[in-house]
């Protein structure tokens, strides 16, 4: 399949990206989104954004590097 445009990443940005490509009918838009389905139930709640943080399965797990004014600390920066 040819696409006339691919877009990477389905935040916010690019799925207002991937919209307003595709809303006329001339284009043809790929969107692409890191990871699979989200079937767990924490997903479906907002109490479960809680239970993923830490989880390495859903969480890519990032860390800043390392902060000359937090005496070096590398802070955890939550993506994924």
């Amino acid at each position: 399949m040819i696409f006339d445009f691919i877009v990477v990443g389905a935040g916010s940005a690019g799925c207002i990206v991937a919209s307003r490509l595709s809303e006329s009918g001339r284009h043809s838009v790929l969107l692409i989104e890191a990871g699979g389905e989200d079937k767990s139930f924490w997903f479906k709640i907002p109490v479960g954004y809680a239970k993923s943080y830490y989880n390495p399965k859903v969480n890519w797990m990032y860390r800043t590097e390392p902060e000359p004014n937090l005496g070096g600390r590398r802070i955890y920066a939550p993506r994924g």
